[in-house]
């Protein structure tokens, strides 16, 4: 969770429901393979859910991800325990 990129993705992803892969990548500035290369650590840690979904007239396959469950309740220890230690509630 520590790598710069990914906590800009968790970031990301704490403000909205899900995001495409493609919206991810222009928002963070990433190019396709180091997002995959990130979310999949992100995956692998269960930090992170992703899903293939059809969409548009052309059911073209999308990837969408959103934070799990437990990925956001530890992001959000994560954020309180970098607060205290920067002395902010």
């Amino acid at each position: 969770m520590h790598s710069p990129v990914r906590l800009a993705v968790l970031g990301t992803l704490r403000r909205v429901h899900n995001a495409s892969f493609a919206d991810l990548c222009e928002a963070l500035e990433l190019d396709s393979p180091e997002l995959s290369r990130q979310l999949r650590v992100l995956e692998e840690a269960g930090v992170v859910e992703l899903a293939k979904l059809r969409s548009g007239r052309e059911r073209r396959v999308r990837t969408f991800v959103r934070l799990s469950d437990d990925g956001r309740a530890r992001f959000e220890d994560y954020l309180a325990h970098l607060r205290a230690l920067v002395g902010e509630s």
